[in-house]
């Protein structure tokens, strides 16, 4: 009986104190629930930056290695010049002119105002007539009192520049490049360079690029030596503006600016994308500064984040997950109040959230074995290391727990400084992560690439760093496939296209000299070089422009093109190619007066792959139309040739890379197989779209849609 009262008493205290507990429970509860709901936005917020600032190092790069490629093929186009300089006794004119019309100089490599040759075999004769300074048997002596006299620049398209070209010494900046060149022997770049003073109030800054000539047969090995063999120099000269506009096209979502000199040394602007009016108010959130070395000289390129790309920060992610958050939150405290005032369903509510808790701790496991990714966890008080059992299959070494020296013993040296460095920056809360790629070696000696992320999950009272916790995944597949595609892209580029640019011109300029000379037998062999370089040369152009597509670096000048005048240029252009064939192009008149939004230069890429395939799958003697139509605010342009029409099996697979037909006829016809992927890539990405229709033994007609231009 004492203890039923005792037992009734102890129950009627604890009654008493009981909404006191409940709401001791729900007020700890919420501020779990809020810490939660801040961790697990912040950590979206972080995420969602760090993805944005790679994209934005990715778009840095891009430009950076664009600008240094080009700036090593124009390099190439000089050194394809001396040698021209090398092999012909005496320079003529007609000679300069006729090599670099056939490499296509302006077409193929936008930016050069001119190429020029100056020294003591200076040309006799100038554009429009005027004579050229002759040099004498003492021009070493007189380039060295500051006279270099200019022989020939071709193409100069409307530029004077009188003062540059009689004397390239009459500038500081040029002599510097000058005696740099001729006191190594390599290219050398010169300074900023204001041209066309004489025709512009605000005149145009420009760079010089030198390649030196000297007497063949002579000893080049010390500086003396080298300065009294030289006899004269071949050079370009560039605006940067155009320069940079033709590397990189229009850019609009970074801000670009050129500097000459190294970073943290005196520099001088060449270039700025962005006019003085059209500078953002606010400050860039991404910023890059790298340094660009080219022949002879150091540049800064500097690239910022514009309003256009900041706007793809991923800011929707973070508010849905602190909404989930909430809502998790909110429910986690229904709950809470449910098992504080219904006691008779705690037990059976907290056997099912165990149960809930272990099966998703069993997915967590599954999905982190899944995504082949090794969770570490670092005690910075201790040093010591634990790692999940998935490091086991990156490096063969069984994972549990090691040191963070033991870890460093296994990064590779090239990359153990940038792995310290990173380290350093997290632990005194410079980077808010840690986020790094490099070599580790495995328990049987090779080394293997993984990508590495973590940061500070812990921090004392002072704010130092007592934990750090990330994930490591192997990535060795994926550096393979980059350094196979990177090396693939520069071949081409490099190792292909620069040599053949002077292949063409070569052949271009004997078919030119041989003309009506040759036999027979050589006339023929020599059309089909030619015939094949050609061919070699479009196969290479094709397969960037690809590259190019794919990696979202093709770039479009937006402007209104009225469309009647651009199929009247398209087919005129074209004409050639089509009596090859013994075929004609005929224009559908009336044409319609309408205006697209689009590049123009792209949309003659379009219509030149159609034509071209029309006219090599035409009958001898027929025709391929032409036509241009209005329908529900779009415009169709239509090339219909009179052909056998595309095969059955063929048709499911026609837009598509290297796609062609197969079989006799379709196959000798030749081409790429890139033509018509890469048209229907640069209409979709003006906005309209590409098809086809035919019938058997009815020809067949290709048409692209683009919206009219309001």
């Amino acid at each position: 009986m004492k203890v039923s009262k005792l037992t009734a008493r102890i129950a009627a205290e604890f009654a008493l104190f009981e909404p006191y507990y409940r709401a001791l429970a729900l007020s700890v509860a919420l501020v779990l629930a809020a810490a939660y709901v801040y961790s697990a936005w912040n950590f979206a917020s972080r995420t969602a930056w760090n993805e944005a600032r790679l994209r934005f190092d990715f778009r840095a790069s891009q430009i950076e290695n664009a600008i240094q490629g080009r700036m090593l093929d124009y390099e190439q186009v000089l050194r394809g010049a001396l040698g021209l300089v090398a092999a012909s006794g005496t320079l003529e004119p007609r000679e300069w002119r006729t090599y670099l019309q056939q490499i296509s100089i302006g077409e193929r490599y936008p930016g050069i105002l001119g190429v020029g040759f100056a020294g003591q075999r200076a040309l006799r004769e100038r554009p429009g007539g005027t004579a050229g300074h002759s040099v004498d048997a003492t021009g070493s002596a007189r380039q060295r009192e500051g006279y270099l006299p200019v022989g020939y620049v071709w193409p100069l398209e409307g530029f004077d520049g009188a003062a540059l070209q009689s004397n390239l010494l009459s500038e500081p900046t040029t002599r510097d490049a000058i005696e740099r060149a001729r006191d190594t022997g390599l290219p050398a770049l010169s300074g900023k360079v204001l041209l066309d003073r004489a025709q512009e109030r605000d005149p145009q800054p420009g760079i010089v690029l030198f390649v030196p000539v000297f007497r063949q047969g002579a000893d080049l090995g010390t500086v003396a030596q080298r300065q009294a063999a030289i006899t004269g120099y071949v050079y370009a000269l560039f605006r940067i503006g155009e320069l940079m506009r033709g590397i990189l096209g229009e850019v609009t979502d970074v801000r670009l600016r050129l500097f000459d000199g190294a970073p943290g040394h005196t520099r001088a602007q060449l270039f700025d994308s962005e006019p003085v009016d059209r500078t953002p108010v606010r400050p860039p959130d991404l910023r890059r500064t790298v340094s660009l070395s080219l022949p002879g000289r150091e540049w800064t390129l500097e690239v910022q984040s514009l309003p256009g790309l900041d706007a793809t920060l991923d800011r929707r992610t973070p508010r849905i997950v602190a909404m989930e958050g909430g809502i998790i939150s909110a429910l986690a405290l229904a709950i809470i109040w449910s098992l504080a005032t219904l006691r008779a369903r705690a037990a059976e509510l907290a056997h099912g959230m165990t149960r809930d808790l272990s099966e998703s701790r069993e997915r967590l496991a599954l999905a982190i074995e899944g995504s082949n990714q090794a969770l570490f966890d670092w005690d910075l008080h201790t040093g010591k290391v634990t790692l999940s059992e998935q490091w086991s299959h990156i490096t063969g070494a069984s994972g549990g727990v090691t040191t963070v020296r033991e870890l460093a013993a296994l990064v590779h040296p090239e990359d153990l400084a940038l792995v310290l460095r990173r380290t350093r920056e997290l632990i005194r809360n410079r980077q808010p992560f840690y986020q790094t790629e490099h070599r580790v070696r495995t328990a049987v000696g090779d080394w293997r690439w993984i990508s590495s992320r973590a940061k500070v999950v812990e921090r004392d009272r002072d704010g130092r760093a007592t934990r750090v916790a990330g994930t490591n995944l192997d990535i060795t597949e994926r550096k393979e496939m980059e350094r196979l595609k990177n090396d693939f892209i520069a071949t081409v580029s490099h190792e292909l296209r620069t040599p053949l640019t002077a292949v063409v011109g070569a052949l271009g300029l004997l078919k030119q000299e041989a003309a009506g000379r040759l036999p027979a037998p050589g006339a023929m062999f020599l059309q089909m070089a030619q015939q094949n370089s050609d061919r070699l040369a479009a196969l290479i152009n094709d397969i960037l422009d690809v590259e190019k597509i794919e990696s979202g670096s093709l770039s479009f000048r937006m402007r209104a093109v009225a469309v009647a005048p651009l199929l009247e240029r398209a087919v005129s252009l074209n004409a050639p190619y089509a009596k090859q064939f013994d075929v004609r192009f005929e224009l559908q008149q009336p044409l319609p007066k309408v205006a697209v939004s689009g590049d123009e230069d792209r949309l003659l890429q379009v219509m030149t792959n159609l034509l071209s395939n029309a006219a090599k799958f035409s009958p001898a003697g027929s025709p391929v139309t032409v036509s241009c139509r209005v329908h529900d605010d779009m415009v169709r342009v239509a090339v219909t040739d009179q052909g056998p029409g595309v095969p059955e099996e063929f048709r499911r697979r026609i837009f598509q890379k290297f796609a062609q037909a197969d079989g006799g006829d379709a196959r000798q016809k030749g081409g790429t197989g890139l033509g018509l992927s890469i048209c229907r890539a640069i209409v979709e990405k003006l906005g309209g779209s590409v098809s086809y229709r035919c019938a058997p033994g009815e020809g067949t007609t290709f048409y692209f849609d683009l919206p009219l231009r309001s």
